[in-house]
C-alpha cells in the first residue's frame, strides 16, 4: 500500500505553481508598488511579523538594506498591544507580513503605525483579513489555499513578492528577469533530494542552520520547520555569528547528536560560509553543506536560480522536500505538529 501523500507534501509541490501565479499575476503589482516607495523616499522601514513571516521580513531586510541603503528594522508587536507605547514613526514605511492577517497583536501595531504617521504596507495570503484590510498598500501573496499548519507555499510567495517590489524599487532589470524565470528554477529545485542528510540527521538532537545575507532568511525558516515538523531542536545563526559563542554547544556535544546545514552563497558572504564549514568541522560538528558547486563533496545539492538574489527561495524549496520526508521517516505527522495551530492569534 502506498503511503498517504501529506498535505504538506501537496503544497511544497505546488511552489511552482504559486510561483508562476504571482509572475504572471502580480509581478506587475509588486513592481509598482516599489515604484511608489521610490517616489516616496521613506527614511526608514520598520517589519512586523511572527513566524515564517517574520523570516520572509528578514529577506526583506536584507534585499532593502544592501540594493537601497536605508535601515529596516523589526518591531516587535507587543510594543503596541501590550505595552501600548507611542510610536514615532513619520517618514517611514511598517511593513507587516502575515500568511493569515488575523492575529491581533499584528493588526494593532500596523494600525498605530499608520496612526504615528507611517504609511502601511500589507504582504498577506489574506487580503480580506484586518491586516489586510487595515493597511494603506496591499501587497496579495497569490499562493491560494494553505492549510498545513507549517506554512510553505506562503513563505516562498512573500519572498516572491518582496523581490518584486524591490526589482520596481530599484529598477533592477535582471532581478525582474530573474523573477520570470522562477518558477522554472523552483521546479528543478523539488527534484533535488538530500538523501545524504535524510540518513545523517536521523539520530540527531540538536543542529545549527547556518546562512548569511539574504540567505539567512532560508536558514532561519530551515530551523523552525525542523523543530515544528520535526521535533528537533534547531538554531538559525548567521555565518559570522556562529563564531561568537554558539560554536563552544557544538564542541561540547557527541559526535553523533549534533550536526549543521549550511546554505551556501554566490555572494560575497560565500567566504565566510566557507570558514564557517571549516570550524564547525574542526569541532567535531558532522556539516550538511547545501551548496551550487557540484566539485564539492559530500553536498546537499541545490539549484541556482537565474538572479542569485533569488537563491534563497530555490534553496528554501530543496528543503521543504526534505524536511516533510525526514518528519516522516521519524514517524511524526507534519500536517499536524503537537500544540500547533495554522492561525496563530497572540497579544
Amino acid at each position: 500500500m502506498a503511503a498517504r501523500k501529506t498535505v504538506m507534501a501537496r503544497e511544497i509541490a505546488e511552489i511552482p505553481v504559486v510561483a508562476a501565479r504571482q509572475v504572471g499575476e502580480g509581478l506587475d503589482g509588486y513592481r509598482e508598488v516599489g515604484e511608489r516607495l521610490r517616489r516616496m523616499e521613506p527614511r526608514f522601514l520598520v517589519t512586523c511579523a511572527r513566524g515564517s513571516s517574520d523570516h520572509a521580513a528578514t529577506y526583506l531586510k536584507y534585499l532593502v538594506e544592501t540594493r537601497i541603503g536605508i535601515p529596516v528594522a523589526s518591531m516587535g508587536p507587543s510594543v503596541a498591544s501590550v505595552y501600548a507605547a507611542p510610536l514615532a514613526l513619520e517618514g517611514g514605511v511598517c511593513v507587516t507580513i502575515s500568511q493569515s492577517g488575523k492575529s491581533p497583536d499584528l493588526a494593532c501595531f500596523q494600525d498605530r503605525a499608520r496612526r504615528s504617521g507611517a504609511a502601511t504596507l500589507a504582504l498577506t495570503n489574506t487580503p480580506d483579513s484586518p491586516v489586510g484590510t487595515g493597511a494603506s498598500e496591499l501587497v496579495p501573496m497569490l499562493a491560494g489555499p494553505e492549510t498545513a499548519v507549517a506554512a510553505t507555499k506562503t513563505f516562498v510567495a512573500a519572498l516572491v513578492a518582496v523581490a518584486g517590489i524591490v526589482a520596481g524599487w530599484t529598477r533592477d532589470r535582471a532581478l525582474v528577469k530573474g523573477l520570470s524565470a522562477l518558477p522554472e528554477s523552483l521546479a528543478r529545485a523539488l527534484a533535488c533530494t538530500w538523501d545524504e542528510a535524510l540518513s545523517g540527521l536521523g539520530g540527531t538532537a540538536s543542529l545549527y542552520v547556518i546562512g548569511r545575507g539574504p540567505g539567512l532568511a532560508a536558514a532561519a525558516e530551515a530551523a523552525l520547520k525542523l523543530k515544528e515538523t520535526c521535533r528537533l531542536h534547531a538554531e538559525a545563526h548567521s555565518a559570522a555569528e556562529v563564531r561568537h559563542g554558539p560554536i563552544a554547544l557544538a564542541r561540547g556535544h557527541p559526535r553523533d547528536r549534533f550536526a549543521a546545514i549550511v546554505f551556501h552563497a554566490r555572494d560575497r558572504s560565500r567566504a565566510s560560509l566557507e570558514t564557517a564549514c571549516e570550524v564547525l568541522r574542526a569541532s567535531g560538528a558532522p556539516v550538511f553543506a547545501a551548496d551550487f558547486d557540484e566539485r564539492i563533496a559530500p553536498r546537499l545539492p541545490i539549484v541556482p536560480a537565474e538572479h542569485p538574489l533569488l537563491d534563497p527561495l530555490s534553496q528554501v524549496t530543496s528543503f521543504y522536500r526534505f524536511v516533510e520526508t525526514l518528519s516522516v521517516a521519524l514517524g511524526g505527522d507534519p500536517d499536524r505538529p503537537a500544540h500547533l495551530e495554522k492561525v496563530t492569534r497572540t497579544m
